[in-house]
């Protein structure tokens, strides 16, 4: 089961707390309350907590540019409950229509890593094209994460560039699952 948590608006963890994050590869149609019925990506992500692990589930609304998350209720898990806990965040967004794929990012270096998490709006707490957003309403206050927003505050995707690139994700994996 997982918790609306209304007053969060990203996850300000380092990214050596992120044991495993995963990301929608299709957008769904959803209806929260207060919300206009819009279309929404989704994240999961594992996080180390002091007591624990954590799993939170993000929805990105488009339209609304802003982000929802969700709690699991089991809150400073074991670390040999990794699975368990993705496989409860997946049975909660795959429900909804969500189609998750892993970042990998332990693939990643660390310096890699960074600069990954510092781009996503999870970390940032800003949806691309988020209008209004100054740099001192980014949570966490680092250096990093100011340049990060920075970035994505000067040059941020047009949204019909998201869309085709969206677009073209779906073909592809539909040809590769279609391969099975």
């Amino acid at each position: 089961m997982f918790a609306l948590e209304p007053e969060r608006t990203c996850l300000d963890v380092a990214v050596g707390q992120v044991v495993r994050l995963l990301r929608s590869s299709n957008p769904v149609q959803v209806a929260l309350s207060g919300f206009p019925g819009q279309r929404a990506g989704a994240f999961l992500c594992i996080v180390r907590a002091a007591a624990g692990l954590d799993v939170f589930v993000a929805l990105e609304l488009l339209d609304s540019r802003r982000l929802v998350f969700y709690r699991g209720e089991v809150q400073g898990a074991v670390v040999q409950d990794v699975d368990e806990l993705v496989e409860e965040g997946l049975a909660f967004v795959e429900a909804m229509g969500f189609l998750m794929a892993d970042l990998e990012m332990d693939g990643l270096s660390l310096p890699q890593r960074e600069e990954f998490w510092d781009l996503l709006p999870l970390c940032t707490g800003r949806v691309a094209g988020a209008p209004g957003l100054s740099l001192g309403a980014v949570p966490g206050g680092s250096t990093m994460r100011h340049e990060a927003a920075e970035r994505i505050s000067q040059n941020p995707l047009p949204r019909e560039d998201i869309e085709a690139r969206r677009r073209r994700l779906l073909d592809n994996l539909g040809r590769i699952l279609a391969a099975f």
